[in-house]
């Protein structure tokens, strides 16, 4: 029984073919929403998007996984796993071929916190078309510390992909945002004929650090904004004993109080100055010089 839903549109003209994918945490409501009210009034001009319902079981209960987080599930080893039959493993492996089969995607979500930003997760090579997303945050190198996204898959093969996180779904800016997103990418990938609004003064934030309680639980000391630049050395949490600390400067991302080990408990970032993006290459040349 398959634990997706696939709607594909195709154009009257030749051109790339998109991915568009929701519900990957089934608590996350408004994208699913979107979809359902925009899809049947989109008119695609060129080439095929493939819009897909991902986790129908999550979304059915609204929860934000099943087994584990459909997030983490595009590794090689669990999805080589023969014997591995839990829901997001196997509802990875349905989604596979759609990744493999198109040229680029987007993959929406928002957030249960209500001071959350609005942001992109993506790879030097979608920096041109990330730059023309309703946000004023891109964010880079997760792949490093939190692989098995879709946008990480898509990553292994060079090809343009990108999460858009757009904020709190309890705000209805929120699915405007989205809504957005969804249409500067595919005029941008020239799926759709259409004028886009760019968003100008992206601050760019590199991902440099996970931890992970090794030990015991961990609890922070405080709530944190996502994206809070501390001023000083700060007291983050404590695991059993020890303390946890981070330093002046430092960009902390999702700070949560966990109970079992080997938790995702924060991520730490640095804002890159344009200076240093310039070092960081471009790969994909159709996008470079957006604004």
């Amino acid at each position: 029984m398959t634990n997706i839903r696939i709607i594909e549109k195709v154009g009257n003209n030749p051109g790339k073919t998109t991915i568009m994918i929701t519900g990957v945490h089934g608590n996350e409501k408004v994208n699913v929403k979107l979809f359902d009210r925009i899809i049947p009034e989109l008119r695609i001009d060129n080439g095929r998007v493939v819009f897909l319902y991902a986790n129908l079981e999550a979304i059915e209960q609204n929860k934000r996984f099943i087994d584990i987080n459909l997030n983490r599930a595009f590794i090689r080893e669990l999805l080589d796993d023969e014997d591995n039959k839990l829901l997001e493993v196997q509802t990875a492996r349905e989604i596979i071929p759609y990744l493999d089969n198109a040229d680029y995607l987007l993959d929406l979500h928002s957030s249960n916190s209500p001071d959350s930003k609005p942001f992109v997760i993506c790879e030097p090579q979608s920096f041109g078309l990330a730059k023309s997303m309703p946000c004023g945050l891109i964010t880079f190198n997760w792949d490093e510390f939190e692989p098995g996204s879709t946008e990480y898959w898509m990553n292994l093969q060079n090809k343009v992909a990108m999460e858009f996180e757009g904020g709190y779904l309890g705000d209805s800016a929120s699915g405007l945002r989205a809504e957005e997103a969804l249409m500067n990418f595919l005029s941008l990938t020239g799926n759709i004929n259409c004028a886009i609004r760019r968003v100008p003064n992206k601050k760019f934030l590199r991902i440099v650090s996970l931890y992970k309680n090794k030990e015991s639980s961990f609890g922070k000391s405080r709530e944190f904004a996502d994206f809070e630049k501390l001023k000083e050395k700060t007291l983050i949490g404590t695991e059993g004993n020890k303390k946890v600390y981070a330093d002046k400067g430092n960009i902390l991302l999702f700070v949560r109080d966990r109970e079992e080990l080997d938790q995702e408990c924060f991520l730490i970032a640095e804002e890159i100055d344009k200076e240093n993006l310039l070092n960081i290459k471009e790969q994909d040349n159709l996008f470079k010089g957006g604004k």
